[in-house]
C-alpha cells in the first residue's frame, strides 16, 4: 500500500510538473494575446467613452448658448434693419458673455463680412479667419475650433461658431468662446489617471494637446501614416503600432456633436523577459507540488471519511439515503430468503406537511423532518435501519423482526411523536408489510406503500399493516 502511494506521488509530481511547464509556457503567450485585446477591445473604448461623456458636459453649455444665440429674437430682428444701431448689440453681447462667464462673445454678419465683439469693437473678416468660412462650407449648424485669436490676447480659446439662418437664408455666424483650461484639466486628468495619452483632431486635421502641446507639431501623416485617410473616414477605428520598443495601441472615435476625433493611446514596452517568467513560474510550480501533496496526504483520509457519509446518508436528517439505502435493502432480502428469517418494512410519512410549509415556512419543515427521523432511529434503534425515502416520507427496514413486533415499533413511534415538543404538533401514517419469500423487491415496496395510502385515507395519524402477498 505504501509503495502504490510513494508510486502515485511520483507520477503526479512529474504530471504536475510538466503541466506547470507546458501551462506557464502557453499561459504567457495566451496573456500577452489577451492583454491586447483587452487593451483595444475594452480599455481604450471604455476610456473614450468617459472621456466623451465628461467633454459632453464640459462643451454641451456652450454649445445650448450658442444656439440660443443663433435663434435669438433680437439678433434676427436687428439683422434685418437695414439702419443698424449696434449699441444695443454689444450690450446683449456683454450680458451674454457675462451671464455665462465666457471669454468671448461674437456675431459675424453675413452681408457685409463685419465681425462685432462684446467689448463693442467692430472688425472686417480677413483671409486670416477661416474659422468663419469652415463654418459656411460646413453642413452642420455649428463647428467648434480652437484658436489663438489675437482679438483675445492669443490666448487658446474654443470657439462654438453657430449659424444664423432665418427663412433658410444664412445671415450670420454667432457663439461664444470658453477657455481651453476646462478641457485641458480633463484631459490631465485620464492621462494622470489611466496611463494613457489623450489628443484630438480638430475639423483642420490639427492634433490638439499632442505631448501637452496646443497645436502638435506633428501632422495626421507623421503621426499615423498610411492610416491617417482610413481614421478620417471611420467613425471608431483602432490601430496597432510598432514603434521604438513600444508597442502603440490607438483608439479612434468621431464626436459628431463636436466635430472633433478623440484619439486614446496607450504604450506597452516590448518585454522579452520570457524565459525569467518562466523560470519564476516552474519555481513556483515545484513549491505548490510539494504543498499540494502534503496537503493531500493529510487530508486524504479524513475528506475520504466525509465523502462516504455524504454518499450514505441525507444531510438533513442523517438518516440513510436512497441511493445508499436501495443496496443495503437488497442486501437484506437476500439473506432474509437465504437464512427464512422474516423481515417487515414500515413506510411512513408526515401528516400535512405541505401545510407546515406553508404555514411556518421552510425552516419550521427542516426541524419537523429532524425531529421525526430522530424518533424514528430513537425507537428502532438495533434492530433496522431508517432511510429518508423522499421529500417528507421515511423506509424503516426491520430485519429479523415479524409482523406483529413491526407494528409494536410503529405504535412506539406514534406514542413518542404524541409525547414529544416540536415546533408544530406532528403526526405520521404508517403502512407496514412484512416480505414473503417469493416476493420481489417491487412488491414489498408496493405492498408498505398501499398500507400507508389506506393510513392516510381512513383518517391518518395510524398504522396499518399491508395485505398478504
Amino acid at each position: 500500500m505504501t509503495q502504490t502511494r510513494y508510486r502515485y506521488n511520483f507520477i503526479l509530481t512529474v504530471l504536475l510538473l510538466a503541466g506547470f511547464i507546458f501551462t506557464s509556457w502557453f499561459s504567457l503567450i495566451i496573456a500577452k494575446q489577451s492583454l491586447f485585446r483587452g487593451i483595444e477591445n475594452d480599455a481604450l473604448p471604455l476610456t473614450s467613452h468617459l472621456i466623451h461623456t465628461d467633454l459632453q458636459k464640459q462643451l454641451q453649455a456652450p454649445i445650448i448658448i450658442s444656439s440660443q444665440m443663433a435663434n435669438n429674437t433680437f439678433l434676427h430682428t436687428w439683422l434685418a434693419q437695414p439702419e443698424k444701431d449696434t449699441t444695443f448689440l454689444f450690450e446683449y453681447l456683454r450680458q451674454t458673455r457675462s451671464d455665462f462667464d465666457a471669454v468671448t462673445s461674437f456675431l459675424a454678419t453675413s452681408h457685409d463680412q463685419a465681425y462685432y465683439r462684446y467689448d463693442g469693437s467692430t472688425t472686417t473678416l480677413s483671409k486670416q479667419d477661416t474659422w468663419y468660412q469652415d463654418t459656411m462650407d460646413n453642413d452642420a449648424l455649428y463647428t467648434l475650433n480652437v484658436d489663438l485669436d489675437p482679438r483675445d490676447d492669443h490666448q487658446a480659446t474654443i470657439f462654438v461658431n453657430h449659424k444664423i439662418i432665418v427663412n433658410n437664408q444664412v445671415m450670420g455666424i454667432t457663439g461664444v468662446g470658453i477657455k481651453l483650461d476646462h478641457l485641458k484639466r480633463l484631459i490631465d486628468k485620464y492621462q494622470h489617471t489611466y496611463d494613457r495619452k489623450v489628443y484630438f483632431i480638430d475639423h483642420k486635421g490639427r492634433l490638439l494637446f499632442y505631448n501637452d502641446a496646443t497645436f502638435a507639431d506633428y501632422s495626421l501623416n507623421d503621426k499615423f501614416g498610411q492610416h491617417g485617410t482610413t481614421l478620417l473616414d471611420n467613425q471608431t477605428y483602432k490601430l496597432r503600432l510598432e514603434q521604438d520598443d513600444k508597442t502603440l495601441f490607438i483608439n479612434s472615435r468621431y464626436l459628431a456633436h463636436f466635430g472633433w476625433y478623440l484619439i486614446v493611446e496607450q504604450a506597452l514596452d516590448q518585454n522579452n523577459s520570457l524565459s525569467e517568467s518562466l523560470y519564476i513560474n516552474l519555481l513556483m510550480g515545484i513549491v505548490i507540488t510539494g504543498v499540494i501533496l502534503f496537503s493531500a496526504q493529510l487530508t486524504f483520509n479524513h475528506y475520504q471519511k466525509r465523502l462516504e457519509k455524504m454518499a450514505t446518508f441525507d444531510k438533513l436528517t442523517n438518516t440513510y439515503n436512497r441511493q445508499a439505502f436501495e443496496p443495503r435493502l437488497q442486501s437484506e432480502l437476500q439473506k432474509a430468503r437465504n437464512q427464512f428469517k422474516p423481515l417487515v418494512m414500515m413506510m411512513l410519512d408526515i401528516d400535512h406537511f405541505k401545510q407546515v410549509n406553508d404555514k411556518h415556512g421552510h425552516l419550521v419543515g427542516d426541524k419537523v423532518l429532524k425531529h421525526v427521523a430522530h424518533i424514528c432511529k430513537s425507537v428502532v434503534k438495533e434492530h433496522g435501519s431508517v432511510c429518508r425515502w423522499g421529500g417528507e416520507e421515511f423506509v424503516i427496514l426491520l430485519p429479523k423482526t415479524a409482523l406483529n413486533q413491526g407494528h409494536e415499533l410503529a405504535e412506539q413511534i406514534h406514542q413518542a411523536l404524541s409525547a414529544s415538543v416540536c415546533e408544530v404538533k406532528v403526526t405520521a401514517s404508517i403502512g407496514l408489510a412484512q416480505y414473503h419469500i417469493d416476493e420481489s423487491e417491487d412488491g414489498l415496496l408496493k405492498r408498505a406503500d398501499a398500507a400507508l395510502y389506506s393510513a392516510k385515507s381512513t383518517g391518518r395519524n395510524r398504522s396499518v399493516l399491508a395485505k398478504a402477498a
